[in-house]
């Protein structure tokens, strides 16, 4: 099977609305930027493949503290918006995701502890988010529908909207409408998720309601979810300079109603 290698630069050390309202380590500052190298098939399979192993013997709270570290640091320096969003998407999809998966799903989950308890969509995601450093009021904009969710998180962009004639032709439009780097996704009326789009393959990130799965990764083209829908909406994140700006700044984002 064919491999390829991603590498990674980062600064080291420095169906589910209207659902109910529900002290970390430090790490010292070595100073350094090491480059991460990830060796992984020519699809990702599961969420932990992507976890550094670095991370591995890491509880949640300490990886969001070094987090946050990283993020304090951002703000302080000058640096491209590509380094900033790679460091961003890094830090979501690689350090804080994987921690949530088999989280089992429930309409009216909230927990904010990866396996422990249950989680609806839209609490995946603005609980991950709020744990990678965005501010923002995790209970609001997980009520929201997901056209409020994706205009929450759009800001200065415009959300895209996808509604094609066939399941094929959704992911082509939607594969032509990102970068690669991850996005919010919110299905008509009743669902959301992350659209992780790596290399030209696109990969739904989400709380998955079938079965009560819970949080998975899936190719977008093999995911019963997405075939339901016909309707999308899409939020640019990554790749979303006034966003990434958010983050390192701790401006709060505020919910669309």
């Amino acid at each position: 099977m064919a491999k390829f290698i991603l590498t990674i630069f980062v600064l080291m050390n420095f169906g589910c609305i209207g659902q109910n309202n529900e002290g970390a380590s430090n790490t010292s500052d070595n100073n350094t930027t090491p480059v991460i190298n990830i060796t992984k098939n020519d699809f990702i399979k599961t969420l932990n493949e992507l976890k550094p192993e670095s991370d591995s013997s890491k509880d949640y709270r300490l990886v969001k503290s070094q987090i946050k570290n990283v993020q304090l640091k951002l703000n302080n320096k000058e640096l491209s918006i590509d380094s900033i969003s790679n460091v961003f998407k890094y830090s979501l999809i690689y350090r804080i995701i994987p921690f949530w998966e088999g989280t089992e799903w429930s309409f009216e989950g909230h927990t904010s502890i990866p396996k422990r308890g249950k989680i609806a969509c839209g609490y995946f995601i603005s609980t991950t988010l709020r744990d990678i450093g965005i501010n923002l009021n995790r209970y609001k904009l997980a009520q929201q529908s997901p056209i409020n969710e994706a205009k929450s998180l759009a800001l200065n962009t415009k959300v895209i909207e996808i509604a094609e004639d066939s399941n094929e032709e959704n992911i082509i439009k939607i594969n032509n409408s990102l970068k690669d780097g991850i996005h919010f996704i919110g299905f008509d009326s009743s669902h959301v998720g992350y659209i992780f789009k790596d290399n030209g393959q696109l990969y739904l990130i989400h709380s998955n309601y079938i079965n009560r799965k819970g949080v998975e990764i899936e190719k977008i083209q093999n995911s019963l979810v997405f075939a339901s829908y016909n309707k999308f909406y899409l939020a640019e994140i990554s790749t979303n300079e006034e966003f990434l700006k958010s983050w390192i700044t701790g401006k709060e984002i505020l919910v669309v109603y």
